[in-house]
């Protein structure tokens, strides 16, 4: 799901407060453990985008959820609650991660594989991400087993098709449009 124009203006000014005081890596935690907390729990996203239940109760769930965050990340989810913007949380946590991403030059990539990949591919797969880009990367790996051989290798928009499947598509239409022939 696209991240909103709101969430990122709420993003914008809390990195600006972190940096500010410093506290960059202790939010870019926070936001990810709520990221994944919200995520997981299906109800809590029902309670933060619902209409009925008041922003002071949301409020008090993410309290009592999340009581070693640090106090920029705390005063964020009130301001959001206290809003009527409960339900950007993910959204807005998401946009947070996101904008420090780009601050430090980080670019997510997912591999997707038919096995899981052992240390000597892992570093193979970093490699070739490292032509593509220069800054630190996230990669997160995806198992699926409908895949015959090789990989795909997407980095922030690129995308990088070594698969069997992908190869035979490509064999086949290269031989539907230049069909054979025989030389006399």
């Amino acid at each position: 799901m696209p991240i909103t124009a709101v969430s990122r203006r709420y993003a914008k000014s809390l990195l600006g407060l972190a940096t500010k005081e410093n506290a960059v890596d202790a939010v870019d935690a926070d936001m990810r453990d709520i990221a994944e907390t919200i995520r997981s729990h299906n109800e809590l996203e029902a309670v933060l985008g619902s209409a009925v239940i008041r922003g002071g109760r949301k409020e008090a769930v993410l309290k009592a959820l999340f009581t070693d965050i640090h106090k920029l990340s705390q005063d964020f989810l009130i301001q959001l609650t206290s809003k009527g913007r409960g339900a950007l949380v993910l959204d807005a946590a998401d946009a947070v991660i996101d904008a420090v991403r780009d601050l430090r030059g980080i670019v997510t990539a997912e591999v997707t594989t038919a096995v899981p990949l052992d240390g000597a591919r892992k570093e193979e797969i970093m490699k070739l991400i490292g032509q593509i880009h220069s800054g630190g990367v996230e990669l997160t790996e995806r198992v699926d087993p409908t895949q015959i051989g090789g990989f795909k290798l997407l980095v922030g928009d690129k995308m990088v098709d070594t698969t069997l499947r992908s190869s035979l598509q490509t064999m086949h239409r290269d031989f539907t449009n230049h069909p054979y022939e025989p030389g006399y």
